[in-house]
């Protein structure tokens, strides 16, 4: 029985599932598993992994209709056998020795979960984003609250490295899980959010359950952001998947104990998605919606809960930059003011890729 069941759910990928397949048949640590999770992908990524498949016998391959990222993990969990999880994307690929870095750190901690650091690629830009100052083993459930906290709300990290750094802190691929308590509490990736932070989720519940975290200063994982263009980006659904995250989040906040902790990591959150929500919905070149319809869609939505609590009640001292263009004139009641400081973003953001 393999070690580690390495979960890779796989949709359109053609151009890099060949990178990320030989990034875990190359790896180091020899004694895993590799679930590819075909979710029904329309292009020739099946070409490609099939011919992983017949050369390595760990490559195992799972064809399934589409029903988005979550429900391909959960395939992936059902089949595992490894005694640790971990989960691919598979646009992205891993270093040579990170499930090696992983195991060993599990051998030296006896932890429930290791995290790790990642390198992020931009265009071919490589930068290592590191989660916390230092490496550390912790028991104290006070610090893993906070880690909780923190993948709601980014700014709340107990130990960061660097403030601005959000990438790696509730992702699932920088993470060595125990396939033992995944199992025995059932826990699964949400599918009612629509793959936008199921992820974070499913850390968020799976923290609720362990004991001992490891964190080991080593980058054991490339991370592609791929970045798509303003024009590109509209999502007629936006607004209705805030509103899901929104409720998962809550329902989460209510069965803790100490649900002030999560208060206001929730209320930057949600600043942050209103942020997100002007390019992929508002002010969008794709939307079918005039721009007075559109700021008085926004006005009208910044006044209901849980946007104007979050406004009123969020410590903007943790607010990142562009999260703070968005929060004042969210706060002055200026939705011509959000605009604006969009479109300064934006302008700002466009001059820098030149």
């Amino acid at each position: 029985m393999p070690k580690i069941s390495v979960v890779v759910p796989v949709y359109n990928v053609e151009k890099y599932i060949a990178e990320c397949l030989e990034s875990l048949v190359n790896q180091t640590f020899k004694d895993i598993e590799i679930i590819i999770v075909d979710d029904g992908s329309p292009d020739n990524s099946a070409k490609i992994y099939k011919e992983y498949a017949a050369l390595d016998s760990r490559v195992k391959v799972i064809e399934k209709k589409n029903a988005g990222v979550s429900e391909a993990r959960n395939t992936g969990i059902d089949n595992a056998i490894g005694d640790f999880l971990m989960f691919v994307d598979s646009d992205d690929w891993m270093e040579l020795n990170g499930c090696e870095i992983l195991y060993n750190e599990y051998l030296r901690s006896g932890a429930d979960m290791i995290v790790a650091d990642a390198y992020s690629i931009t265009n071919g830009n490589k930068r290592t984003n590191r989660i916390f100052k230092e490496d550390f083993v912790t028991e104290e459930r006070n610090f893993i609250q906070q880690y909780q906290a923190a993948c709601i709300g980014y700014g709340y990290n107990p130990a960061p490295a660097v403030r601005s750094n959000v990438s790696g802190l509730g992702s699932p691929w920088n993470k060595l899980y125990s396939r033992k308590i995944i199992v025995e509490n059932n826990l699964r990736y949400d599918s009612y959010v629509k793959g936008i932070y199921d992820d974070n989720l499913f850390t968020l519940y799976y923290l609720d359950k362990v004991k001992k975290i490891s964190y080991i200063a080593k980058p054991v994982y490339n991370y592609r952001i791929l970045e798509q263009s303003l024009t590109q980006s509209y999502k007629s659904n936006t607004l209705d998947i805030s509103r899901r995250i929104f409720e998962r989040i809550s329902g989460f906040i209510a069965q803790q104990d100490d649900k002030k902790k999560f208060e206001k990591p929730f209320y930057l959150y949600v600043i942050r998605r209103l942020s997100a929500e002007l390019s992929a919905y508002y002010f969008s070149k794709n939307s079918d919606k005039s721009f007075r319809e559109s700021l008085k869609e926004l006005k009208k939505m910044i006044h209901t809960d849980p946007y104007w609590s979050a406004i009123k009640n969020v410590e903007s001292s943790k607010l990142m930059a562009p999260h703070l263009l968005t929060y004042w004139p969210a706060r002055l009641n200026w939705p011509l003011g959000i605009w604006l400081t969009f479109r300064v973003r934006r302008m700002v953001k466009s001059l820098l890729k030149r």
